[in-house]
């Protein structure tokens, strides 16, 4: 009977230690859970950081480049109006080539 009593004192102290085992491996997942989503929460932070600053400096350089491309469109518009004024208009020579082109 006492090797039994052993036998189940050392069952038991197993099971106890298994127990203690079982607890440590779920507390050692539960902190590598925590600073994996604490990484990841920092990661993607930065990520949107770096990324808002990215997208923050491409916009201004796009309108930068929008300014520029309708100044120099409004200039060249602006020279094309002004050489189309300074030409002569010959309203007698238009007005016979249009009476030649109608009378065909």
């Amino acid at each position: 009977m006492a090797e039994t009593t052993a036998e189940i004192d050392a069952i038991n102290h197993l099971l106890e230690v298994e127990k203690n085992a079982s607890t440590l491996i779920n507390d050692a997942a539960q902190e590598a859970e925590r600073r994996l989503s604490a990484a990841r929460a920092q990661y993607n932070s930065e990520y949107k950081a770096g990324y808002d600053k990215v997208a923050g400096d491409l916009e201004a350089q796009y309108l930068e480049n929008q300014k520029t491309i309708e100044k120099k469109y409004n200039d060249e518009l602006e020279a094309y109006k002004q050489s189309l004024a300074a030409k002569p208009q010959n309203f007698e020579s238009f007005s016979k080539l249009l009476d030649t082109l109608v009378a065909q």
